[in-house]
């Protein structure tokens, strides 16, 4: 019996939400009219053309170099300065002096060791003797403020010459 006084209360006010929607729908079908979308054509797709391969003579992309290919060639019949190519390459040779930065130095027994970060965000110690660099870069001096470095540059007819290159302190 309670829910009887409820349920009339419900349909009156439900009786007051339906009503005349003329004005709503005029609204609409003028600003429908008056407002038509443009949208622009599409471009015309491009004609395919088709490309055929032919470089039975060339290296496949997919298969790595020969070794050949990768490695020096250097002349060493010539009697002048030459790098040694019988040396294990350091692990900072992969990478050119415009790409590593010093970070500081460490000191141990009177000895200075050079902390040299690469582009890959990896710190390095490194002495006096220690190659770097992309031209058989030789570390000559190691100083609080920059590092000294002898690099062997090809002349063009087969021999080299000595660079003398300078690694400075790096703040940032």
């Amino acid at each position: 019996m309670k829910l009887l006084p409820l349920l009339v209360l419900m349909m009156f006010l439900l009786t007051g939400c339906i009503g005349d929607r003329s004005d709503l729908e005029l609204f609409v079908t003028t600003t429908k009219a008056q407002h038509v979308a443009r949208i622009p054509p599409l471009k015309e797709t491009p004609k395919f053309e088709h490309f055929a391969y032919q470089a039975e003579l060339m290296r496949s992309p997919f298969v790595p170099p020969s070794r050949e290919l990768t490695e020096e060639v250097i002349d060493t019949s010539k009697d002048c300065l030459q790098p040694d190519l019988k040396r294990r390459k350091g692990r900072l040779e992969t990478y050119a002096l415009d790409n590593l930065r010093m970070r500081g130095t460490l000191s141990e027994d009177g000895t200075i060791w050079a902390l040299v970060e690469s582009t890959d965000a990896n710190v390095y110690r490194l002495g006096v003797g220690e190659y770097l660099g992309l031209y058989h870069g030789r570390i000559a001096k190691v100083t609080p403020q920059f590092i000294e470095i002898i690099e062997l540059i090809p002349d063009g007819s087969g021999c080299w010459a000595e660079r003398s290159s300078n690694l400075e302190l790096s703040g940032k």
